[in-house]
């Protein structure tokens, strides 16, 4: 049986009357079609029984441009504002295994735009995984100090330092590691936009889980929720640990990234509008792209029970903290609950196996 469902027969709410109004403020921004939308969305019935929860899978990984993922989404907003302004040449960065870095400049060479690449971590001997790809496609790269699974301030600080030279340097259009910047977040508010017309004009879930980095996917549904004026909760499972986030990066939380794009955009929303949510931290202790037990478990318990894959970087980390937080009753018994598969997995793909497999 195919296991794809649109609207919930059973659902009775109205369509919501700021839809139209999300849906006409994406529509008003320049944008690339780079990706397959819409994306699948499922409904995990025995992983559900198992958990007891509505359980309800959003299947970014199927939308196209290499493995899919929430940069399609944004790259298409990103890149058009960067060919609106004039430019022909892009920089970006991230780690040695960053998916953004890669799927940015396959964006960048299907539009005909240049691509820099600064990338964290020593040049390996030969280039393997996300950097051949780099090298198939024709970007430049750039390598920095700044060793991401254990970050120093020291690293980040010269990584920083090179991408701010790279830029003066190419004149290029700059974006940030993980598309973290306003002109990204359309990407998920048309993400929501998206589900609730697959929802039958409502987003009618109780909570949102997800894997957040940057946190540049998760400020996308935040505003989305608030202009479409959805009752919803967001559970924003880090990938890194608490002191990479907060202390090395020092990354702005979602509420100013929030608050930031209202004022890029005008939006008629304030600080009272940010919809309910929490960054979840605990289950990236082993550092970011480090595979961890939790997630090997989440990934095993996804695959045997619906036949849909996790990667140990993002999304097997933000689905293990969805099991736990049932678990320990922080999500309560019955939610109906959207999970966000965010891509990712390219890295499923190359990683090798750490954690022995339960018994059967």
């Amino acid at each position: 049986m195919m296991a794809t469902l649109l609207r919930d027969p059973h659902c009775e709410k109205p369509m919501s009357s700021g839809l139209p109004n999300l849906e006409s403020f994406v529509a008003s921004l320049p944008r690339l079609t780079l990706g397959q939308f819409p994306t699948p969305l499922v409904k995990l019935g025995r992983l559900g029984d198992r958990l007891d929860l509505d359980l309800w899978l959003k299947r970014d990984e199927c939308a196209g441009l290499a493995v899919g993922g929430n940069k399609t989404r944004k790259l298409e907003f990103i890149l058009a504002d960067a060919m609106a302004k004039g430019h022909d040449t892009i920089v970006t960065a991230g780690p040695v295994t960053s998916n953004h870095t890669m799927m940015t400049a396959m964006a960048a060479r299907r539009v005909g735009l240049t691509a820099h690449c600064v990338v964290g971590g020593e040049r390996p001997r030969p280039l393997s995984g996300n950097l051949l790809l780099l090298d198939y496609l024709g970007a430049t790269l750039h390598f920095s100090p700044a060793d991401f699974r254990a970050p120093t301030a020291e690293g980040v600080h010269r990584h920083q330092a090179l991408c701010r030279e790279v830029v003066d340097e190419t004149g290029g259009y700059w974006i940030p590691g993980g598309g973290t910047m306003p002109q990204a977040e359309p990407a998920y508010m048309n993400a929501v936009a998206e589900i609730a017309r697959q929802r039958g004009g409502v987003f009618d879930f109780d909570r949102v889980v997800l894997a957040i980095g940057t946190g540049s996917t998760t400020t996308g549904v935040l505003l989305g929720l608030a202009l479409g004026g959805f009752d919803c909760r967001v559970d924003a499972v880090a990938t890194a640990n608490r002191a990479a986030i907060e202390e090395v990066f020092k990354r702005p939380d979602p509420t100013r990234h929030f608050l930031k794009s209202v004022t890029h955009f005008d939006l008629p929303l304030g600080a009272a509008d940010v919809p309910p949510y929490e960054i979840v931290f605990g289950f990236a202790e082993e550092g970011y792209s480090v595979p961890s037990a939790g997630g090997d478990r989440a990934i095993r318990t996804m695959a045997r029970e619906e036949g849909y894959l996790l990667d140990p970087v993002y999304t097997a980390k933000a689905f293990d903290g969805l099991m736990t937080m049932v678990g320990d009753g922080r999500i309560p018994k019955g939610s109906r609950v959207l999970f966000l598969h965010t891509g990712g997995l390219s890295m499923t793909s190359v990683s090798d196996q750490q954690f022995a497999p339960p018994p059967v």
